[in-house]
């Protein structure tokens, strides 16, 4: 009798250390990433109606209006008033949907419980009013327009890169969605998550061969992001750890599986001596009063560039960007005359699935970066495979996918040209 009381007692207490441990890891260890997982709405489910920072464009477009309450007291539902054009980039924050993208990750500076701003406001225990951060992304709305409008009604993705700070210019996915249908309280709206489409992007990775008619260049570009395969470390939940195992092929000519982001990131490479940047869309924060307006800021906080790790030597970056130029002029591209001359390009392209399986039609990607002979601006663009056009036939002697890189890059430079531009 007494044994089996003993072995009760050990059991018992084995459990409650046990139930101990669990605890403690639920409410400490794993606390954070439980609160943030993509399926808790809690968070979200709180935080509408309560003060909220907006989400800028680096020229000053608001992609988010503040949350707060109208003239009768009632609770205002966050509001996106571009729709699809930034729903992967800003993202969502919904009472039942629960949060995503920027609304996500940076959820703290946004409903001003961040540390930093935090601290601002106990300076202000004696004001009638709390803290909220705004957040400005680097990404630009003309650039991104003009991104979205290049590609189309096809799917894929379009990334323009700053090589020299990793800053996010614009970033296009599609298909896309509207945020509005999952903050929108009424009878039908879409109450989860799990249907969306990932942005294309950076969270799906496409099996990339290079085209090798003009030059080496993509696959010397492949080459080298093969050698790099981890995530980028960009600002935003969800971004798939590294790039995935192909078993389409083997050797020098299996296919690199990458996200368009990885391709950029690596392209920007290049231009930055072979230096890879930690892709970034958020500028700045800046912390003001609840009673304030979104452009009169108290305190801002500047994202730093960081470095993310060589991809190539730098006498292997020169070489491949001389590569690269010598391919944009045998394919004749170039980008809109700038104060009477053409600026002069740098490319490499290849495919989606490999050009030799003739019973499956092909995607396309390409690289650009401009201007050739000291590029500030990186474009990877990616085409998915169109049922109703060819999209792998020479256009002009590029590509569909160059001629939408130069597109963007046009744009992108012709906006940093303006006196007085507040893209960063």
């Amino acid at each position: 009798m007494r044994g089996r009381i003993i072995r009760l007692t050990v059991a018992l207490a084995g459990g409650f250390a046990l139930l101990l441990v669990q605890l403690t890891n639920l409410g400490f260890v794993s606390a954070e990433g439980l609160r943030n997982h993509e399926l808790n709405t809690r968070t979200a489910a709180a935080a509408v109606g309560n003060p909220r920072g907006a989400i800028v464009s680096a020229d000053g477009e608001v992609l988010a209006l503040p949350i707060g309450h109208d003239d009768t007291g009632q609770r205002l539902l966050r509001a996106y008033p571009h729709g699809p054009l930034y729903a992967h980039t800003v993202g969502y924050l919904g009472p039942t949907a629960g949060a995503s993208g920027i609304e996500r990750s940076y959820d703290s500076e946004l409903s001003g419980t961040a540390t930093g701003i935090a601290v601002q406001e106990l300076a202000d225990l004696f004001a009638d009013s709390g803290r909220v951060g705004d957040v400005v992304l680097t990404l630009n709305h003309g650039v991104q327009l003009t991104a979205r409008a290049a590609l189309g009604d096809r799917d894929g993705a379009v990334v323009v890169i700053d090589p020299a700070t990793g800053a996010l210019i614009a970033m296009w996915s599609r298909p896309s969605f509207d945020p509005e249908a999952l903050v929108s309280p009424a009878p039908g709206a879409v109450q989860t998550g799990a249907r969306l489409p990932l942005a294309r992007a950076y969270q799906h990775h496409y099996a990339l061969t290079a085209d090798e008619s003009l030059s080496t260049a993509g696959a010397e570009l492949l080459e080298g992001a093969r050698r790099k395969p981890s995530s980028t470390g960009i600002d935003l939940p969800g971004e798939p750890g590294g790039a995935e195992p192909d078993d389409s092929g083997s050797g020098d000519d299996a296919p690199v599986r990458l996200t368009p982001l990885q391709l950029a990131a690596a392209a920007a490479s290049i231009a930055n001596d072979g230096i890879r940047m930690r892709p970034h869309v958020v500028h700045r924060v800046d912390s003001r009063s609840t009673g304030g307006e979104p452009s009169a800021p108290d305190a801002s906080v500047e994202s730093a560039p960081r470095d993310a790790g060589r991809v190539f030597e730098t006498a292997g970056a020169a070489g491949l960007l001389a590569r690269m130029t010598a391919a944009a002029q045998q394919a004749a591209i170039s980008l809109a005359p700038a104060e009477g001359a053409a600026l002069p390009a740098a490319i490499a392209a290849g495919w989606l699935a490999d050009p030799s399986d003739t019973s499956t039609r092909t995607g396309r990607w390409a690289v650009l970066l401009a201007p050739a002979d000291a590029p500030t601006v990186a474009v990877a663009v990616l085409i998915e495979p169109d049922a109703t056009l060819d999209i792998g036939n020479g256009r002009g002697g590029g590509t569909l996918a160059t001629m939408i890189a130069a597109t963007a890059a046009e744009t992108a430079l012709a906006l940093r040209a303006v006196p007085g531009s507040d893209l960063p």
